[in-house]
This record gives structure tokens, sequence and C-alpha cells, in this order.
């Protein structure tokens, strides 16, 4: 009987679903060679005496056919494996189905019975789309030419109220869209990556993760800026790896829309570029070639975000790139010198200036022409770092969300299990690069959010699902070794095992978002909600409400003027200074000022102040509200 002559599968680089087949198909066959990477110069099999050359390929072609030099040479006759029977594709692309069709019930029913109250952030750009909708101006809650937040997502709510009907119909659509989407992202990027058994891992934890669910039902730009971020890391992946044009045109695309939802978008370009330049540098012709590169990522990069850049250096007098950065390092460096942060973002001179930017941002940042040294903003950032870190440390390794034992051994597991060869290692590198620049981020910021944090989630989870599928894979490799296992038998342990590892995670998650879920949707939430519409009732039209929060004024179709940190006579100055036309106090937020408890148990101590509504008991009431008459000295 004539042995088995050995056989030696290649796989094209970029094929992982065809490798995975292939694997399982001659599971313990000792004459079968497996090549990933067809770009090697020798494989051969043990018993065969010649070695097979193959040419090393820089650039990808259509076909490679080496079938008659391997069968000259010893090898038996190739085949091409769209000759043979291939991979069973139906079953990733029923459970993908299955895990989108997931993610958008879980999403609808949470974005129909969910975020009713817009917070914070989700006034002004709800309030700045309105005023895009009906005037064409891009203007906020203060009265004011927009100059803090970006422009891309109220443009996206605007849009979307043509088609929700409403601004706050719009609110709830574009989330939910993006959330959606963020599933399909998310798959391409991990395939990419890892191959598809990864991705449908990372899908299905994108879309049944408590925190993205409840992203998708709140107002905040972070949902889009996430979906934005990974497709400009996919793209920027793919451009890495071929000298076509069109993956570095629509990284560049990304990039810039990414960057008019959040500026620090920016550095995803810088890294990619970073990346690209290392790529370069060892191959040939390699000037012309990376100024191509470069050229096709600036190019839409800088004509998306030039209108933008425009606007804000007009209405700055000076060339401006974006419009926060100025106001936080103020804010932190404030901070840093002992201050509280509400008096650190509201507090006032003896003289009535607003040292607090926050309570005119948009007149802060079109006044203050402050340049930075290097040397001022590293002290700056090292001084915020170690306010930041207990915090940071406490959002990443302690709360579920992002932390935990489990969390934490995965992604180990999935970054460090296998060698890297090159290409992966450039790969790791952009991720791991654009994960560390939003840790030193949010190590510089005046306070730490989870929102601010997002950006990490959706790296963490590709690398979450690259640990369940190592743990899969040495346990089902462990039980077909030391056990009588069979083969069919093998096939359901894996399952078992990834369902097992993604579901622990996600009730961690669900756990972790009971520490800080980004909405809050209870009776406060309501209530304030209810009494902005009761004032814009009781006095329709345009008018100027005094508050600590935002959804009052929102809610009652009026302008917002924050109340300043300061004791009580030089408040009292600085509100006859702003001549308001309501005084809203809210209880849940009288730390905000030291005055802001006594004047709801005492009233405000002015003649010109009127109390017209009150709820809550009578000691300290939950809301009082004032009409001022302005009208004397």
């Amino acid at each position: 009987m004539q042995p088995k002559q050995p056989r030696l599968v290649i796989v094209a680089p970029d094929r992982g679903e065809w490798h995975d087949f292939m694997r399982e198909r001659f599971a313990g066959d000792s004459e079968v060679e497996i090549v990933l990477d067809r770009r090697v110069r020798e494989r051969r099999a043990s018993g065969v005496a010649p070695v097979v050359q193959i040419e090393r390929r820089h650039r990808e072609r259509r076909a490679c056919d080496i079938s008659r030099e391997l069968s000259a040479t010893g090898w038996a006759e190739g085949r091409r494996a769209t000759e043979q029977v291939g991979p069973r594709r139906q079953p990733s692309t029923v459970m993908f189905s299955a895990i989108l069709v997931a993610a958008v019930a879980l999403r609808g029913y949470w974005a129909i019975h969910h975020g009713s109250v817009l917070e914070g952030n989700g006034c002004e750009y709800a309030r700045i789309a309105e005023n895009l909708v009906k005037h064409g101006a891009y203007v906020g809650l203060s009265g004011e030419p927009e100059l803090m937040f970006p422009p891309l997502y109220p443009i996206l709510l605007a849009l979307g109220s043509l088609i929700a009907g409403s601004v706050d119909g719009a609110t709830r659509l574009v989330p939910f869209l993006a959330g959606v989407l963020l599933v399909p992202a998310v798959f391409a990027l991990a395939r990419l990556l890892y191959g598809p058994r990864v991705a449908l891992g990372a899908a299905a934890l994108t879309a049944l993760h408590p925190l993205l669910i409840d992203l998708s039902g709140s107002a905040f730009s972070e949902g889009t800026y996430l979906l934005l971020m990974v497709m400009a890391l996919y793209w920027g992946l793919r451009s890495l790896d071929t000298d076509a044009l069109a993956p570095t045109v629509w990284c560049g695309v990304m990039c810039g829309l990414a960057y008019l939802t959040r500026p620090e978008a920016f550095f995803y370009l810088v890294i990619v570029l970073a990346a690209a330049l290392v790529a370069d540098l060892r191959r040939p012709t390699f000037v012309p070639r990376f100024t191509r590169r470069a050229l096709g990522l600036l190019a839409p990069f800088v004509i998306l975000i030039a209108p933008y850049a425009a606007y804000l250096s007009v209405h700055t007098g000076s060339l401006r790139l974006e419009g926060k950065g100025v106001m936080n390092y103020t804010i932190g460096e404030r901070r840093n010198s002992g201050m509280s942060m509400d008096e650190a973002s509201l507090g006032i001179g003896p003289d009535l200036s607003e040292d607090g930017p926050q309570l005119s941002p948009n007149r802060f940042i079109a006044t203050t022409h402050r340049r930075l040294s290097p040397g001022e903003i590293a002290r700056y950032w090292v001084a915020s770092a170690r306010r930041n870190k207990m915090p940071l440390l406490q959002q990443l390794l302690l709360s579920p969300v992002f932390g935990s034992a489990l969390v934490v051994g995965l992604i180990t597991l999935g970054l460090f299990r296998r060698a890297w060869p090159s290409r992966r290692a450039r790969r790791e590198g952009v991720l791991l690069a654009v994960a560390s620049g939003h840790l030193v981020l949010a190590l510089g910021l005046h306070y730490v959010a989870l929102r601010y944090l997002l950006p990490l989630l959706p790296l963490s989870l590709l690398w979450v699902s690259g640990g369940v599928d190592e743990a899969a894979r040495w346990g089902v490799a462990s039980a077909r070794r030391g056990t009588a296992l069979g083969r069919r038998a093998a096939r359901w342990l894996d399952p078992g095992i990834r369902g097992v590892l993604i579901l622990a995670v996600l009730l961690l998650a669900a756990l972790g978002v009971r520490w800080g879920s980004l909405q809050d949707e209870g009776p406060r939430a309501l209530l304030w909600k209810d009494v902005g519409t009761w004032l814009g009732n009781y006095r329709p039209g345009p008018k100027r409400v005094m508050t600590v929060a935002t959804e009052i004024p929102y809610y009652s179709g009026g302008l917002s003027f924050g109340m300043p940190y300061a004791d009580a006579s030089l408040a009292l100055r600085y509100v006859h200074s702003k001549r308001p036309d309501f005084i809203v106090l809210v209880r849940e937020e009288h730390y905000r000022a030291p005055y802001l408890k006594q004047w709801l148990e005492e009233a405000i101590p002015d003649r010109a102040a009127r109390l017209i509504y009150r709820i809550g008991p009578a000691a300290l009431p939950d809301i009082a509200i004032y009409e001022w008459d302005g009208s004397g000295p």
C-alpha cells in the first residue's frame, strides 16, 4: 500500500474563513500543511526533497496558480479551492443576520421606551438642530453663534427631523441608526483583523452590550462618533495592506467626519500616517508611494473640515481648528490650582468677570486668544494626570463595563496568545496607539466621565472576542487530546464555550451600567421636562432663563444662562447684570453654588424676584421659579 502523498493548501492572506474551513476539514491529518499567507519564499512537507520556490509578491494578484510547479517537485496535483467544495458560509450568514436583528430589536425597544427626556449636551445639540431647520443659523441655547459643539451631529439631527417629523424624533432616530450600523462596522473590522469567528463574537458583544444599547437611546454625539471611529480604523487598516488609493481616501473621509463630531479624531489620521510611513520605508520607490498615500489621506480630511475651521476662524478672529480645547484647558488649570469643579467652571471675580468659562462658553472661546507652549501643555497634563489617575483606573479596572478580571484576562489572551507576524503587529499597533491616545486625552481632562471613555469600548470588545476565540480553541483542543471526546461533540463544545464567556461579559456589563447610566430617566428628569413645559406655556416665545439645569430652558423654549459660583451678594450683582426673565432653582443641584440652598429655603433676597412656581416640600422645595423684574436699577 503506497503512503499518502503530502498535500499543501495555500490560502490567501485576507481569506481567514478558508483557513478555518481547511483546518477543520483536515484536523488531525499529519500529511497536510496549511499555509495562511501565500507571499512566502518556500514551503515543503516532510518527505518531499525539492524545495518549491514561490516568488515573493509585493502586489496582490487575482490568481496565482502554482499547481504545475508543485506537482513537478513532488507534491500532489494541485487544484484550486474553488474547484472543490467551498466552506459553508450559510451558518455564519444566518448567525450574523440573527445578531443584526437582535441589535435592531433591542435598540428599537430602548429608543421607544427610553430617551424621552433630553439632558445636558443633548439639549444643546437639539436646540442647534432646531435653529438650523427653522432659521438656518448655527445657534444653541445661549442664543449666540455656536463655537463649542462641532457641527456634524446637529446637522444629522436636523436632517433626521425631516424624516422623523421633529427634532425630538430625530434625537431618537439618529442614535438608533448609529447604534445599529455599529454592529456591521465592528464585524467588518474584526473580520479584517482576526477572521469570521472572532467577528461574529465581536458583533454579538456589540449588539447586546447594555452600555451600547443605552447609548443608542441617548441624544449624545458619542454613538455617531463610535461608528465613524470604527469605520475610519477599518479603512485605515485596509489602506496599509494595499497600494490602491480607494481605502486611503475612505479613511481620510471617515477621519474628517469623525473630527466634525469630536475633534480628538485628528490623532487617528496621525497614527495611520505613521503606520503607513513604517510600512512603506522598506519598499521600493518610498517617496512617491508615501506621498501618494499621504495626499489620499489628507486631502479629503482637509476638504471636510475646512468649512468648520473657516467658521471658527471668522468668529474668533484667528485661525482655529476647534473650539473647546482652550476652554477645557482653562477649566483644568483652575482645577489644578485647587478649585472645585463648579468653581472652576462657573466662578466669577469681584468685578463680575466670568472667570469660569462655562458661564458664557461661546463668548469665552471667541474672545480668548491664548497660545500655549509645549512646556505649558506638558506641565498641565502632568498635574491633571495626577488628579485623574484614580478616577480613570476606577472606571477602567473596577467598573465591569471596561474592567473586571474576566474582561482583562480575555483581552490579554486575545492580544498575546499568539505571536504577531509583521502585518498583525502593524494592525495591532494602530489599535493600541488609538487606545493609548484616548487614555492620554482622558488623563488630561478637567474631569473624567464615562462618556469620555466610550471610544475604548469597541476596541476592547474586539480584543475580548479574540480572547473568547482563543479560549474556545484551547478548550476544544484540550478535550480532544485529553478525553475520548468525539469530533461531533467537540463541535458543540466550541460554541458552548463561546456562548458562556460572551454571556458572562454581557452580564458583567449590565452590572456596570448600574454604576452610571448615560442618561437619567427617573422622576427628576421627568419633573424638569414638565417644569420647562409649564414655563413655556406660562410665557410663550423667547425668554432668558437662568438656572443650573439646561433641560428647563430647553423645554421652555428659552435661552439658558448659568448660575455663577460665588457668595450670595456677588451672585445677586451678577444676576442684575444679566437681566434674566426667570430664575429657576433646583434642589438636586443646590451644591453647585454656596447660596442656592439658602435661596431655596428662604427665597431670593431681592425685590426684583417674584415667586411664581414652587413644587415639593415647603422647607426645601424640589423646584422654585422666580420671575425677575430687571427694569429697576
